[in-house]
């Protein structure tokens, strides 16, 4: 049915004579909402930044992604530095992040020509094709995607190849370049494919002209994956030590990388629990691993977590990010603005908001510790580092609250070996088949 306009001014007059939403006007219209809506009260007296349960951060210097969709990078590197610093007694320490994004840039250009190929008959307005040619080379990715990533080219320290040409910290420009390419090679592989055409050499001209690309931007990595490399560093002794290795061997002895163990968990309510899902046509490196989950509940969830880090391992989860985040006092909670006092409030489960769109994975970043109440109970909070700099919450570090946790996280990692037993069978069982979800559900989102 149609508005009726003059049932809009009835309403109004209506709520001219409301006192309280004339305050509400005369606050909203003159100030920020995230500011004036902030219960400053519950920030003054909820948040004590104390955790009996944390993890040995020596080592680890807060780091920041900055102008980049790096999350998912940072937040792994970061979990694996800890048993670097650890083996070699470091005082600070971090792994090449933009070694990893240079390949996964590459990899993600090739991943993109097979999907491509693959759904050449497909129309191209079909809702597969149209969300492929979006944004193929965004980003963001999942921790499978890392796996891959490190199982291919390995890890090595940030002092070989570091954070400084312009693009790997402001990557718009060259992600707009590449993605204008890439859709221009989509265009020829179909009609080349309609006509029967071969691609081999055409497909083999276009990766190097990516190649080409993007080494305009980004120098190629200082070594290859099993190339040896000598790094220098001082230790907290202050002595000067040497290590010889390859970027696949640091990864192994050093960062204690075994792809085989690590295993993503998620809490998505829209499906059973206990089963497994799938992410159809994700990734980034032809032939690594699918993105596949355990879905698992809430409560879980958190014993895990809680498991991981009494055994001193960080854990990498995501979330929807920056929803109930304030930045400035470092606090993920959903109670911390008050928006009842302006009537509104929306009655969504976690299930459905994921179902209408109002939630979806966003953002990786690492749990180091939580506190927790009693021995009977879930943590009340926890800690979390994140990759936006000192500038960004109290020194890099956030605290959240477990209503936020099982309201707006959906996947944490952890190791199989962690496990319960009757998570494990699920996991390892061959009649398992997965739920598989189309590469534009929210549960894939943190790779965009």
């Amino acid at each position: 049915m149609s508005l009726n306009i003059k049932q809009l001014k009835s309403w109004n007059d209506e709520l001219g004579s409301n006192l309280s939403h004339q305050l509400g006007c005369t606050a909203l219209k003159n100030f920020n909402a995230d500011e004036i809506l902030l219960d400053k009260s519950r920030l003054q007296k909820s948040y004590p930044r104390v955790f009996n349960v944390t993890v040995d951060l020596d080592g680890t210097p807060v780091t920041n992604q900055r102008s980049s969709g790096r999350c998912w990078l940072f937040a792994a590197t970061n979990e694996l530095r800890l048993n670097v610093a650890r083996k070699l007694d470091l005082k600070e320490f971090e792994l090449s992040q933009a070694y990893l994004f240079f390949y996964d840039k590459l990899e993600k250009a090739n991943y993109f020509l097979d999907q491509i190929i693959d759904t050449y008959q497909e129309d191209v307005d079909s809702r597969l094709v149209q969300y492929l040619l979006s944004g193929p080379i965004e980003d963001g990715g999942q921790y499978s995607m890392f796996m891959n990533l490190v199982n291919k080219y390995g890890l090595i320290p940030k002092d070989l190849y570091a954070d400084l040409p312009f693009s790997t910290t402001a990557s718009s420009k060259v992600n707009e370049l590449l993605t204008g390419k890439l859709r221009e090679f989509a265009e020829t592989l179909r009609e080349t494919l309609h006509k029967k055409g071969e691609i081999y050499k055409l497909r083999t001209s276009m990766q190097k002209e990516i190649f080409r690309l993007l080494t305009l931007f980004f120098d190629l990595p200082p070594v290859s994956p099993d190339e040896e490399f000598v790094w220098q560093y001082v230790d907290k002794e202050k002595k000067v030590q040497t290590v010889r290795s390859t970027p696949k061997r640091f990864a192994k002895e050093f960062a204690n990388f075994d792809s085989r163990k690590a295993v993503s968990l998620i809490n998505d309510p829209r499906h059973p629990y206990g089963e497994l899902i799938k992410i159809d046509r994700l990734g980034n490196v032809l032939d690594g691993d699918a993105v596949i989950y355990l879905n698992v509940d809430n409560e879980t969830l958190t014993s895990l977590l809680v498991k991981r880090l009494k055994n001193n391992k960080a854990v990498f989860f995501g979330s929807h990010t920056p929803k109930f985040m304030n930045k400035k006092y470092g606090v993920m909670d959903t109670e911390l603005w008050n928006y009842k006092a302006i009537g509104y409030n929306v009655d969504l489960s976690k299930e459905s908001r994921i179902k209408y769109n109002d939630s979806l994975m966003t953002h990786a970043m690492l749990i180091t510790g939580c506190n927790i109440d009693s021995e009977d109970t879930s943590p009340s909070r926890y800690r979390v580092e994140n990759s936006w700099g000192k500038d960004s919450g109290l020194d890099g570090y956030y605290l959240m609250t477990q209503k936020y946790f099982e309201e707006f996280a959906f996947q944490i990692v952890v190791s199989q070996d962690e496990l319960p037993e009757d998570l494990v069978k699920k996991l390892t069982s061959n009649e398992k088949t997965p739920i598989v979800l189309p590469i534009w559900d929210p549960m894939g989102a943190l790779a965009n």
